[in-house]
């Protein structure tokens, strides 16, 4: 897979894209991530690439004219290559949008300053506008590399594939807790089912946390999780589940435990 990415700050990219897997998945040629230099476009000598915005307000934009020709040098090598701009008025960057630009052979991303990119470029060239969260960064160099990151993950032989179908989001939920040496650390013991080498208990024991972290940390997810049982969103899917199968009761159970660890966990800090 190949990504472009245009910006005026190339030095800052490099430096990233020389550490971890991704510069491994580079070295291997598994994929090729290309730093276009804005300024090799410039209008002028000065090296300029943006400009006063019409009408009123203040700050500044990037021209057209440059990005138009880094653009037109792009297609010049990947005629398919699939343009982002990277902007806070995007759609919302998350794992399953990482899968689904993992199946592009090429993609290029657009990192922005001041106050972003002419509007004739967003309107004739850019294939989506992407934003990875709702908030403000001074650019988008930032957002490159956590989409670079993000879907090089899901490429084929970059990690192991039980690996990435084991993170979170994956399956609705946020992954469980993890430990390793040593077995008690001040005070605090690792869980005694995960040095059982009882596959099935610790399979299990994974799902509860998994399903707990989520539900103290992502109330939004959990619930997304629950409906995708077909309860409905009426509110009552609760009573929907209980009438499921045996496993379905038990998740019940599991959930109503979390729900009183929650209370009691608001209860002793109100206390407080």
């Amino acid at each position: 897979m190949v990504f472009d990415i245009i910006t005026i700050f190339p030095d800052m990219l490099k430096a990233y894209l020389d550490y971890g897997i991704i510069s491994r998945a580079i070295k291997e040629h598994l994929i090729s991530v290309n730093v276009i230099d804005l300024r090799d476009f410039a209008i002028n000598k000065r090296g300029q690439v943006d400009d006063a915005i019409f009408g009123y307000g203040c700050g500044m934009l990037f021209r057209p004219e440059p990005l138009f020709g880094a653009i037109q040098a792009i297609k010049e090598k990947e005629p398919e290559s699939h343009f982002v701009f990277l902007t806070p008025q995007g759609k919302r960057f998350n794992n399953k949008e990482a899968k689904r630009l993992s199946r592009y052979k090429s993609i290029t991303l657009i990192c922005a300053r001041y106050e972003g990119i002419d509007a004739r470029i967003v309107q004739g060239f850019v294939d989506e506008e992407i934003s990875i969260g709702d908030y403000i960064l001074t650019g988008g160099e930032i957002p490159a590399l956590v989409i670079v990151d993000a879907v090089s993950r899901f490429l084929e032989n970059l990690i192991k594939k039980n690996s990435a179908e084991d993170e979170s989001f994956e399956n609705g939920l946020l992954e469980h807790e993890h430990y390793t040496e040593p077995v008690v650390f001040m005070g605090r013991k690792v869980p005694e089912v995960l040095r059982s080498g009882n596959h099935k208990a610790i399979e299990r024991f994974r799902f509860i946390s998994s399903l707990k972290k989520t539900y103290f940390n992502r109330i939004d997810l959990f619930r997304e999780y629950m409906f995708s049982f077909g309860a409905g969103a009426t509110g009552n899917y609760i009573r929907a589940l209980k009438r499921k199968n045996e496993k379905m009761q038990e998740l019940i159970k599991e959930i109503q435990n979390i729900s009183k660890e929650w209370k009691n966990a608001r209860r002793s800090s109100d206390n407080q």
